[in-house]
């Protein structure tokens, strides 16, 4: 189980360099020191709000928080926080193609949390507003002994939202 954790991270990250490692040093869009926040649609049927800051012009953290209070104990309250890196591997004028590594803690009906690595898709509607998808892989433990792999697509066909201040 351990193993593929550290190997998920691993590859995630490390892969994430490797392939940015050929990229033309010059970006077509300078993000540096950019705050990005947005909502993202349905993150596990939850809607989720994220703050996204550019270190450099390829390399961005993101973190999330989601949550859902319900008065009916069937449903459960829900709630969501997490953070990402990204790694842009290719800049447009106008679209970045980036890759993702992702921790996140759900708390619902069950417990768990999850790692997900991937590659992602922003499109400069504007100067300062973003839309953008993630698809990749996922694992998650959760309580009692339950672990699973498998695909992580965030938000295919939804789409999320960024404004840059």
């Amino acid at each position: 189980m351990k193993k593929i954790i550290l190997t998920l991270l691993c590859v995630g990250v490390l892969g994430s360099f490797a392939i940015a490692a050929q990229k033309d040093e010059t970006s077509e869009r300078q993000l540096a020191e950019k705050i990005g926040v947005g909502f993202n649609p349905s993150v596990l049927r939850l809607p989720v709000l994220s703050a996204r800051y550019w270190l450099t012009d390829l390399a961005g953290i993101e973190g999330f928080l989601g949550f859902r209070i319900d008065d009916n104990y069937a449903n459960k309250n829900r709630y969501m926080v997490g953070g990402k890196f990204l790694y842009v591997i290719k800049s447009y004028k106008k679209l970045n193609i980036f890759s993702n590594t992702s921790l996140a803690l759900y708390r619902g009906k069950r417990t768990f949390g999850i790692i997900a690595v991937g590659l992602g898709v922003e499109w400069f509607v504007l100067d300062d507003l973003s839309l953008s998808t993630e698809a990749g892989l996922s694992f998650s433990m959760g309580s009692g002994g339950t672990n699973s792999v498998g695909t992580n697509v965030e938000n295919i066909p939804k789409i999320s939202i960024k404004y840059y201040l």
